[in-house]
């Protein structure tokens, strides 16, 4: 149609027409090109609030997590150190590392709170409470699809992406060291433990875990190597659920 009118005011020479019906088909490009732009915006941004919700509820499930491995962390130094002290060994009053370990909380010297009282129904599972440990795994749903589909760009604010990116290998830091380290050692201890007849699940009289203690010297290494080493696990779980916090914070502003 506009073509044909072209053509027309062309052959009787009707310049101003002609400049009028270029002008017309340039705008009507233009505002075809701003439509197509600004509904692929509008679309992305709805894209990016979908996965910022998404990465949002996996990091909500990580504080769980998190927060069930801290506690049961505390639960096992705190068992530890009672069982210890009443051997009469000395308690872990802290750890001094030889390097600052960024994956911590506590740097290079890390202070235990004193040992609170344990309750008179769990003295009989003391063993239990030290041996028994949890390891907590990360939800990482969203953004590992994300990842794997390379649709970085979608999240927009730089400075969030790359702490995504941070807390993913803080992750990857703390899984590594459960896989590596925390469970083995917790492995060793309860192998050790049953050589001196202890079986984490069973009832044990808190004199004759006392005694055992007092009696074998490897037990005790064993048992002090095990809280030594769940201090580093209790302080590295607080450092990821730092990260996970502070990610939460800002995912709550982005999202509108």
């Amino acid at each position: 149609m506009i073509l044909r009118r072209v053509i027309k005011h062309v052959r009787n020479q009707e310049w101003t027409a002609v400049f009028l019906d270029f002008v017309i088909v340039v705008a009507g490009i233009l505002l075809a090109f701003q439509i197509t732009n600004w509904s692929e915006g509008r679309s992305d941004a709805v894209r990016e609030q979908e996965t910022l919700n998404a990465i949002l509820e996996d990091l909500k499930a990580d504080r769980g997590n998190l927060i069930d491995g801290l506690e049961m962390a505390q639960v096992n130094i705190n068992a530890s150190n009672y069982a210890l002290t009443k051997a009469g060994f000395d308690r872990l009053d802290g750890l001094v590392l030889p390097v600052t370990n960024r994956n911590l909380t506590g740097g290079s010297k890390i202070n235990i709170p004193k040992p609170q009282s344990i309750p008179e129904t769990q003295k009989s599972q003391l063993w239990k409470l030290i041996t028994i440990h949890y390891y907590p795994v990360q939800s990482d749903a969203a953004w590992g699809a994300l990842m794997a589909a390379g649709n970085l760009n979608i999240i927009k604010n730089k400075d969030l992406g790359r702490d995504l990116q941070r807390y993913t290998l803080l992750w990857a830091s703390l899984e590594g060291s459960n896989k590596t380290t925390y469970r083995s050692l917790r492995n060793q201890t309860v192998f050790t433990g049953q050589e001196f007849g202890l079986s984490p699940f069973s009832h044990i009289p808190e004199k004759d875990l006392i005694a055992d203690l007092q009696e074998n010297p490897k037990l005790v290494s064993a048992m002090r190597t095990l809280l030594e080493f769940t201090v580093l696990h209790l302080q590295q779980i607080e450092r990821v659920d730092e990260a996970a916090v502070e990610l939460i914070e800002q995912i709550e502003r982005e999202i509108k």
